[in-house]
């Protein structure tokens, strides 16, 4: 059982709970300074504009009616105003004047508005002053307790507590809530591959959309399909194996044992015995060798060790080499040039024991699958390229499993490849050779009509 820390939910959810919450406070900070400066702003502008309107009402009329006018305007609201004479001599004012707000009063003479303070945290009043006909027949200094302003500050605070509780209490659950449901297909993969590592390799994923997470999910999908048909490729290349040493071995043991018992007839039954036995022993070698050449392909040892070859030579030597074979069952087994200087050799810088087994892998292909008709091969160059051309008009390979014929371990219709024989390496392994020269090798090929494989190398590689 995970503990609930240990869940990738638990985690995402911690961490975007913990991002939230660092923004969230920032964010709150900032918004609570900017509304603090913004409101003393109002409440300094406000202030200004009451103190022009009074100063200049008293710079047309400036006696005693208008003095008590303008305190009686301030009697009663949360505003102070306080008139003095050009001296800094207190005329008029609507509540008792302390000695803090006289403290604001100006040293020297002014000819325009000022804020003189606006330091609420720390002072007792924000405070401003407007001089009368530029300070020639006095000031009106206005005043606005801070203490009012902190009343309105702390209400602000306790609304955007009570309402930041609220978000924060919204926001975890919907980061919980959508933390579990990005997570629940990262669960869903998890035991997909859990399941994939006891062999149940094909795992049915919902997969929604085209992000990072369906791709992963068409991974794991894809993954499993792949592991689901090396694990089939693999069993029946087992069972094929299998019955390719079962077979060659039963006969050698069985015609040996004859022999070694004295139970033949005359020498004719005792060499028939022989061939047998080392046709099945040739068998079984060249099964080991794909088997041998498979292992070092994958592991990287494959080398190749280039020379100077003929290689029309060469496949002519495969074909005398493979002739009694294909007269055996009676087909036209023969060398076809296309080109018009025939009896010129054709150069390559390849390794001869190497592309010797493809030609031999290719050609003992076509005699396995032909029952009657031609296999005919040919070489053929241009500017550019050289081509060797395998033709058959055996039963040919049919369209479904021209894709995988390259893939190791495949057989082309598995009843019928345990009949002809064949493991299923030899085109797997052809095809590496040529592409460690540096070539292409392509096929063609009709049911029922026919194969040609055609491998093609460019000049490049033609000493």
């Amino acid at each position: 059982m995970i503990k609930i820390y240990h869940r990738i939910s638990f985690k995402i959810a911690i961490l975007f709970t913990t991002i939230f919450f660092v923004l969230f406070f920032l964010l709150g900070y900032m918004l609570y300074g900017l509304f603090s400066n913004l409101f003393v702003d109002y409440i300094s502008q406000d202030l200004l504009t009451r103190g022009d309107n009074h100063a200049k009402v008293l710079e047309e009329n400036f006696n005693q009616s208008t003095l008590h006018h303008v305190a009686l305007m301030e009697k009663n609201v949360e505003t102070n105003v306080v008139v003095t004479n050009e001296k800094q001599q207190i005329i008029v004012f609507s509540d008792p004047v302390t000695s803090e707000m006289e403290s604001y009063f100006l040293k020297e003479s002014i000819d325009t508005h000022l804020t003189i303070n606006n330091n609420w945290s720390n002072q007792s009043f924000i405070a401003t002053v407007s001089p009368i006909k530029k300070g020639e027949l006095g000031y009106v200094y206005m005043f606005y307790p801070t203490s009012l302003l902190d009343e309105t500050v702390t209400v602000l605070k306790i609304f955007m507590l009570i309402a930041s509780i609220g978000i924060i209490l919204l926001a975890i659950g919907l980061i919980g809530y959508f933390s579990k449901r990005m997570t629940i297909p990262l669960l869903e993969m998890k035991d997909a591959t859990n399941r994939m590592s006891k062999g149940e390799y094909q795992q049915s994923l919902k997969i929604n959309g085209k992000d990072e997470l369906a791709q992963l999910a068409y991974s794991i999908r894809s993954l499993g399909e792949q592991l689901h048909y090396f694990e089939n490729t693999r069993n029946e290349f087992l069972a094929g194996v299998s019955h390719e040493l079962r077979t060659p071995l039963t006969y050698i043991n069985g015609y040996s044992d004859v022999l070694l018992k004295g139970l033949i007839k005359n020498k004719e039954e005792e060499k028939k015995y022989l061939k047998i036995i080392n046709e099945e022993t040739k068998r079984v070698t060249n099964l080991v060798n794909d088997l041998f050449d498979l292992t070092k392909m994958q592991n990287g040892k494959f080398e190749i060790h280039r020379e100077k070859v003929d290689v029309k030579a060469l496949l002519k030597k495969v074909m005398d080499t493979l002739s009694p074979v294909a007269d055996q069952k009676d087909l036209i087994f023969r060398y076809h040039s296309l080109n018009k200087k025939e009896d010129n050799p054709v150069y390559l810088f390849l390794d001869p024991e190497k592309m010797g087994q493809v030609f031999y892998n290719l050609l003992e292909n076509a005699i396995k699958y032909t029952e009657q008709g031609t296999i005919i091969a040919s070489i053929d160059q241009d500017g550019q390229h050289v081509k060797v051309v395998i033709m058959d008009t055996g039963i040919g390979i049919p369209k479904e499993d021209l894709a995988h014929i390259w893939e190791g371990f495949y057989r082309v219709e598995k009843s019928r490849a345990r009949q002809t024989g064949g493991s299923g390496l030899g085109l797997y392994v052809v095809k590496q050779i040529v592409q460690l020269h540096g070539g292409v090798i392509e096929v063609d090929s009709i049911e029922g009509k026919g194969t040609t494989f055609t491998i093609t190398f460019r000049k490049e590689v033609i000493v």
